[in-house]
């Protein structure tokens, strides 16, 4: 039940923080260029909130695989804006930039981020991988273990609105070839609708087969489905999502390669999954 309660906090976190940070923003730049005097609460207001307005601006813009936990220039930008808005005190400008800026990026770093995952027996290194039910695209029911006898790489991601996955299967793109060199299938995984996915697919310019996992029914049974993991806004994707996930098994359907991450910007990346699979090969 907290669980759940904290998703759903998290549901209608970002795009309303956002806008919120984006009047912040316009406010603080029409203080600094149409009052009288300068400010140093508005300058401080706008240090400690523009800069992460920006972040998340460039994420959803220009999407990129992060592999740090710490986001260092919005909370120095923060702590920096702080400073600056404590010399004058100034009610607003300071309530701005404590609430919003300082606290809120320290909420997104330390919190938002974080994946309310717990221990998965199901799917840990060495065991076999439980059977369950996939989609193609063109709607062909199928089971995951028609893909025994092949090494196969199990990418569960959340959808097209997640740039963070749009990253990573851009990653694993690049190294399509390289996989199939070795022997992988790679079996892309999203709850999302067949036409996203084929809109995904046709972005990449790779062939990499993608599958549909309808009501999230797979990640249930396999215990990574994400309650109320789609954030508010993001509309045509229901509410559930999938707790990003990257696996590969052997032939015989064993588990040799399990990332769960616990943080939605940490994806394991190409190279280091190739890495592990050569290591597994020697």
């Amino acid at each position: 039940m907290i669980l759940g309660l904290i998703s759903q906090l998290k549901r209608w976190y970002a795009i309303p923080y956002l806008v919120l940070c984006i009047a912040v923003s316009i406010q603080s730049i029409c203080h600094l260029l149409g009052d009288a005097t300068f400010s140093l609460s508005w300058l401080g207001a706008l240090l400690a909130v523009g800069p992460l307005v920006l972040f998340m601006s460039m994420v959803y813009t220009f999407p990129y695989v992060r592999v740090v936990r710490f986001i260092a220039t919005p909370v120095v930008m923060a702590l920096l804006g702080s400073v600056l808005t404590v010399i004058e005190m100034e009610p607003l400008p300071t309530f701005y930039t404590l609430f919003f800026g300082l606290g809120g990026v320290l909420v997104y770093v330390f919190w938002y981020t974080y994946l309310d995952r717990s221990d998965n027996v199901l799917l840990q290194k060495g065991g076999q991988l439980a059977d369950f039910e996939l989609a193609t695209l063109n709607g062909e029911q199928l089971s995951s273990s028609s893909f025994l006898g092949k090494k196969v790489l199990w990418v569960f991601f959340r959808g097209n609105w997640c740039p963070m996955c749009q990253a990573q299967l851009a990653d694993l793109a690049k190294y399509y070839e390289a996989f199939g060199d070795r022997g992988v299938e790679l079996v892309l995984i999203s709850p999302q609708s067949p036409k996203k996915s084929a809109a995904q697919q046709s972005r990449l310019g790779v062939s990499m087969p993608f599958y549909v996992d309808d009501g999230n029914r797979a990640a249930t049974s396999l215990g990574i489905v994400h309650r109320h993991g789609v954030p508010l806004g993001m509309l045509g994707y229901g509410y559930d999502t999938v707790l990003p996930t990257v696996l590969m098994t052997d032939e015989s359907g064993t588990i040799i390669y399990a990332d769960l991450t616990d943080n939605f910007r940490i994806r394991p990346r190409a190279e280091t999954i190739i890495e592990a699979l050569d290591h597994v090969l020697i």
